[in-house]
């Protein structure tokens, strides 16, 4: 993947983060009038507390226990940056009230990962939300890689998703799922080997 390619790719990760709210807000309770905050940039590796953004989402790392500490041997590191981006979304923050981003390898790798976690401000709304959520999300993820090919449920492991496939050259998939509880996983995978997929079967509760 070239340089262009690289910074297209990341660049759509925080684009989707607007985007795929879009469609879903209309599901979402009323935003709550906005808390005071203080305003510290979010680093590579945040507090083991997390943060809140200006909207109110909290950004909290405790989230990623809920997934596989690595993929292919290689480690599930907190992604700094989308979470920040998170933090100042407005949309975002009326839909989940707590959020966390993780990534294996690189967008330039043979093979990556990025994921998001999100717990839903209201739960009873997830029926709603949740094909929703991953149809804005897919079209978000493959935006810079000629957009959506097809789209699908299916089972990985034992979970339930949508699934979604790149119209790139490259192999890029895009899936989500309800963890239950609440929580919505997204899965943004590139590469022959499947990381996206290696996480979701490793999934245990």
């Amino acid at each position: 993947m070239n340089s262009e390619m690289r910074r297209g790719v990341a660049l759509a990760l925080a684009i989707l983060l607007v985007g795929a709210t879009i469609g879903i807000a209309a599901c979402s309770p009323a935003a709550s009038p906005e808390p005071n905050y203080t305003e510290v940039p979010i680093g590579p590796t945040p507090w083991a507390s997390g943060t809140t953004g200006q909207y109110g989402l909290h950004i909290d790392p405790s989230l990623l226990a809920k997934l596989p500490r690595s993929v292919a041997a290689q480690p599930l590191v907190e992604d700094g940056g989308i979470e920040g981006s998170a933090m100042d979304n407005a949309d975002l923050a009326k839909t989940f009230d707590n959020y966390a981003a993780a990534s294996v390898g690189q967008i330039a790798d043979t093979d990556w990962v990025s994921v998001v976690i999100g717990h839903l401000r209201d739960q009873s709304t997830e029926s709603d939300i949740l094909p929703a959520w991953a149809d804005q999300y897919a079209a978000g993820s493959c935006s810079q890689a000629n957009g959506v090919a097809s789209s699908s449920q299916g089972q990985v492991g034992d979970w339930q998703v949508f699934e979604s496939v790149c119209s790139g050259g490259v192999s890029y998939d895009v899936y989500t799922l309800s963890l239950g509880s609440g929580l919505i996983l997204s899965v943004f995978e590139g590469g022959a080997n499947h990381w996206g997929r290696q996480l979701i079967e490793a999934i245990y509760f």
